[in-house]
C-alpha cells in the first residue's frame, strides 16, 4: 500500500507515502518476467543508482536491522532524495516503512552539501529494475549489483491494514506459482553493507 501525503514546505514539495511490500530472492527472471506479462503488463526498465548516507554521530547501519536510512537515488529523469523509517513486527520481520520523498534537480550537489556538513557514504546500491503494473499491484525485477536477482510486490491500495496488506502480496507471489525465497534479514543497503564488510 502507497499512501501518499504531500505538504508543502516553503517552495519545496515533497510526498510521505506508507509503503507495504514483499521481497523475494529469484533465480529466473525471464520465466517470471513472461508470467507477469500475462497477469499484468510491462511498464519499463530503469537504471539506479542509490547512495546511503549517515550522519557521524548517528549511523544507521549501526543498528541490526537498520530502521533508519537516507538515500540520493541517481535516476534519469527522476531524482530524488528520501529518507525512510522502517517498522518491525515483534517477530524481526518488516511490516511497513514510512518514506519522505522529493525530486532533486543536481542530486550531486546534495551530495556535496552531505559532506560539506560531515555526512559519511555508506554503500552505494546499483541496479537495473523492471516495471510491471499487475492489477493491485506494483511490481519489480530487480538485477542488483553484487547481490543478484530480486523481486519486489507491492500493494497499491489498503486490503484491510498493515497485516491483510502484506498477506495479500504473499498471496500474489504464490499465485505466480515461481521459486522464490524470503528471508527476514533483507533490504539491498543492508544486504550489500554487510556482504561488502563481510559480516
Amino acid at each position: 500500500m502507497r499512501y501518499r501525503a504531500g505538504r508543502l514546505f516553503g517552495r519545496i514539495r515533497y510526498m510521505k507515502n506508507i509503503e507495504i511490500e514483499i521481497q523475494a530472492i529469484i533465480k529466473n527472471p525471464k520465466e517470471i518476467g513472461r508470467k507477469l506479462r500475462k497477469v499484468g503488463k510491462f511498464v519499463k526498465t530503469r537504471k539506479q543508482v542509490d547512495k546511503y548516507f549517515v550522519l557521524p554521530q548517528r549511523n544507521f547501519f549501526a543498528k541490526d536491522p537498520p530502521i533508519e536510512y537516507l538515500r540520493v537515488r541517481y535516476e534519469k529523469d527522476k531524482n530524488h532524495l528520501n529518507y525512510s523509517f522502517l517498522h518491525f513486527g515483534k517477530n524481526g520481520w518488516l511490516r511497513a516503512t514510512d518514506e519522505y520523498e522529493t525530486l532533486v534537480e543536481k542530486p550531486e550537489v546534495v551530495e556535496q552539501v552531505f559532506k560539506k556538513i560531515g555526512l559519511i557514504s555508506k554503500v552505494t546500491v546499483v541496479k537495473t529494475r523492471k516495471y510491471f503494473e499487475c492489477g493491485n499491484f506494483e511490481v519489480t525485477l530487480d538485477q542488483v549489483k553484487g547481490l543478484g536477482n530480486f523481486m519486489e510486490v507491492e500493494a497499491k491500495n489498503n486490503f484491510g491494514g498493515v497485516d491483510k496488506t502484506r498477506k495479500a502480496c504473499s498471496d500474489f507471489l504464490n499465485s505466480l506459482d515461481i521459486e522464490y525465497e524470503v528471508k527476514k534479514d533483507m533490504g539491498y543497503p543492508r544486504m550489500l553493507y554487510r556482504k561488502l564488510r563481510k559480516i
